[in-house]
């Protein structure tokens, strides 16, 4: 039978660990979004939003330009308080900016 250097099975095992670590931080990134644009839609997301969940919460959802106008008007039902100018800035926000059907270059509305 081959002994394997203990000096190649450190240098295996070391290796082994970088790769994984390197998946779990590409992982991790792959989580968390990019800066939202600026703009009155986002104020409003900060200042509203983040009294029952996070704003990571919006900013990671995956909804089409059809689902965000939708969500937004649950939020309302479930007690968020937006005037019906407010509900269509940060609808539009949204949808402009967070769209999957739009990121993929869908014309949609």
């Amino acid at each position: 039978m081959t002994r394997i250097d203990p000096i190649v099975r450190l240098a295996a095992g070391c290796a082994a660990f970088a790769g994984t670590a390197l998946l779990g931080a590409v992982a991790l990134a792959a989580q968390q979004p990019a800066t939202p644009p600026q703009g009155p839609g986002l104020d409003l997301i900060n200042e509203r939003c983040g009294f029952c969940h996070t704003t990571n919460q919006v900013f990671t959802a995956h909804k089409t330009a059809a689902e965000w106008p939708a969500l937004v008007q649950s939020m309302i039902d479930r007690g968020a308080e937006l005037s019906p100018d407010e509900q269509k800035v940060m609808s539009d926000y949204l949808v402009a900016n967070l769209a999957t059907d739009k990121k993929a270059g869908a014309t949609g509305h």
